[in-house]
Order: C-alpha cells, then structure tokens, then sequence
C-alpha cells in the first residue's frame, strides 16, 4: 500500500464515556481499517488514560489534560511543523482556531474537515464562525437535520460540501457477551441509559418517570444508567410520582453487563428532544431492545414509527406511558420493531461499523477495496466503565 500522508484529528476526548466519544473511538478504528495514519490531539484526555489502553496502528495520540492554552499551542506547532494532507475538526469550538493555525502556516493547507454531531451546530453559526464554515472542504453531518441547521444558518453555502455522515454501533459490541449481572435487578424493567446533568434535561427522563408513574403494572420496574448532578432531582421526582421504589439509578455498569441489560429489558426508552444522532439507540437495538423515542431532530434518522421503534411526542407523557405498554403487551409489535432495528446494525445495515469504514473511507479519499472493509485483529481498547 502506498504510504498515505497523515491526518491531523482535533477531538475533544477519546478515552472517556459518551456519544462523542464512541465516535471518535470509531472513526479511529476505521482509519485502521482503511489505512488512514492519524495523529490526534485529544483536549481533554490525559497522558495517563492514553497510556492505559492498546495502541491502535497507525495512530498517534496526544492528551492536553483540559489545558487549553497548551492545547492550542499543540495545534499551532502541529501544523507549523509538519505537512497534513487531512484536517479534521471533531467539534465545532475548534473551528476558528484550525482556521487561523492553518492560515498561519507556511505549509500548504490540509483539507479540511469538520465533524458536525448536532446541538453544538444547531445554533450560533454566526459572527466569525460563518465565514470559518464557508472554508471547510467538507462538513460530516451525523444527521439530516444536523445538515439542515447548518444550511440555514450560512446562507450561500455550497450545499455539496455537507454530507450526512451517521454514526455507527462501536465495533466492540460485536466482540461483548452478555454476562449474569454482579448485582441483582429486577426480573421485569425498562431502561434508559445518559447523562444525569440538569443542562440534559431535554433527554426526557422526567417525562418517563411521569409516565412510568400511570403504568397499571406494578410488577414493571425503571432502569436508569448514568450519573450526573441531577440525579437528586429526578429521584425527587420519582418520589413525588409515588414510584420511588421502583425507580433505580445505576452507576458504573460495565459494558457486558449493560449489553445484558439491554437484552432483558421491556423497552429501552429515551423520549430526547434534542439527539444529534443517537448512538444508545443502535446499542439497544443491536441487543434486540424494542426502542421508543420522540419524534425529534436526528432521532428520526434512526427510530421510524412502528418499523425500527416507536416514536412519540417529545413531552407527551401519556404517549410515553402508551406505547411501553404497547410493547409489553403487544408480542407481534415487539418482534417486528425488534427484527427491523436489529437490521440497521445487522450485515448490509446502514449504521454497522463495516458501513461506517465505507464513509470513512470516501471522506478521506481512499478508495475502500475489500480487503480494507474486511474486519480486522486489531484489537479494541479496553472495556470502559459506564459513567454516561
């Protein structure tokens, strides 16, 4: 294989639990994959958590610790000293910085790409952000209305040069067996699984919980999975609702533990109003989770109603409280959401990781032959702790 010139990734962690995340961790194994060399310069991981997972070839990665001003510095001296054929931009905070490094430089200038999750990008394109936007070569959409918010906000932009550019389930869950959880849970439950942050509110876990709280089931119990400071409050509410004892908020549930979750469940339910994609919603149905969300933003990419899930009003609590009860009664429902959710991270899906190596693989310009797609020994990073 002719030796390619590297890219150049700014990611604002790797190595730690979330969306963002998972993706990132993707694209690198899809680099892998296709032979793209990387060196990546991470914000917020640290020298230590680097060091502690397996190297993945071709990759190199450097972690700033949180430190902004010596990750900036790390940009600048980056693209002063070495020749990238590729620029990508994992989050759009880092877009005027990458301008201006780029600008600066006496090199000729990587393509530039930016990665486009979804709420960051919705709003505020505005100001020397606009202009910024205009330059990039390429934007990786991960949904079509993330596309959308960004096409209104830059009038005259080159609608060509915004691909959608969906997520895709972690190669690791193919390689996770389901284990007998360390603690007991109930024998009947349905789950959510995010962040726990009052600014994270629009997740809609209220609105289960209020739901959850007009079931006729009482043997039903509510699995949540995740930390975070609003913790306090929903457990309040879950109280108030009368449902307290029922309601569990769970902490550092492994990955194979939570793939048992997710196959034993009643419903994985997560009514957010404002998913960039969804990434827990392939999770779930990769491990046959009948999946309810609201019909809202890139959610609808993923979950379409009465086909891979059912989708709901965002708020609509006694939608909500229907259609759990819908897929806890009706069989022939259930296993029809079931089978055709399972086939978008199934051979040939569009969200599998294979699919994913294919984008990958366009985006940086590489022709994907099948010895590229093929799946690899390369092994993944070590199993993380699930902190949502």
């Amino acid at each position: 294989m002719t030796e390619r010139r590297r890219a150049l990734l700014l990611f604002t962690s790797v190595f730690a639990d979330g969306g963002i995340q998972r993706f990132n961790q993707t694209l690198l194994d899809a680099c892998v994959e296709i032979g793209q060399p990387c060196h990546v310069l991470s914000l917020n991981d640290t020298p230590d958590s680097i060091r502690g997972r397996e190297p993945r070839p071709g990759i190199s990665i450097t972690g700033f610790s949180a430190n902004r001003h010596r990750f900036a510095l790390g940009v600048w001296g980056a693209l002063m000293r070495e020749r990238y054929e590729h620029l990508l931009i994992g989050h759009v905070n880092f877009l005027l910085l990458a301008r201006a490094a780029t600008a600066a430089s006496v090199r000729r200038a990587p393509r530039s790409l930016l990665v486009a999750h979804g709420i960051e990008v919705w709003s505020h394109i505005d100001g020397p952000r606009r202009p910024a936007v205009r330059w990039l070569d390429r934007i990786l959409c991960v949904s079509h209305y993330t596309r959308q918010r960004i096409i209104d906000q830059v009038p005259g932009i080159d609608a060509s040069r915004l691909t959608v550019f969906p997520n895709a389930l972690a190669r690791i869950w193919r390689r996770i067996a389901p284990i007998l959880p360390r603690r007991p849970f109930p024998d009947r439950f349905i789950l959510s699984v995010t962040r726990l942050e009052p600014g994270d509110r629009y997740k809609g876990i209220a609105s289960v919980i209020e739901a959850f709280s007009m079931l006729d089931d009482q043997s039903l119990h509510y699995l949540v999975v995740g930390q975070g400071s609003d913790s306090d409050f929903l457990q309040a509410a879950a109280k108030h609702c009368g449902v307290g004892a029922r309601v569990h908020f769970l902490r550092g549930v492994s990955d194979t533990e939570m793939a048992t979750l997710y196959q034993k469940c009643e419903a994985f339910v997560l009514p957010s109003g404002k998913e960039g994609f969804g990434i827990v919603f392939l999770e779930a149905m990769f491990f046959g989770a009948p999946v309810i969300a609201a019909h809202e933003k890139g959610a609808i990419d993923v979950v379409r109603h009465e086909e891979t899930g059912l989708a709901v009003r965002f708020g609509d609590t006694v939608a909500i409280k229907e259609a759990i009860e819908r897929l806890c009664t009706d069989p022939e429902l259930r296993a029809r959401v079931c089978e055709r959710g399972r086939s978008l991270v199934g051979d040939g899906g569009a969200f599998t990781f294979e699919r994913f190596v294919e984008r990958c693989a366009e985006a940086f310009g590489i022709p994907a032959s099948r010895e590229a797609l093929a799946p690899s020994n390369i092994g993944d990073a070590a199993e993380d702790s699930r902190a949502a």
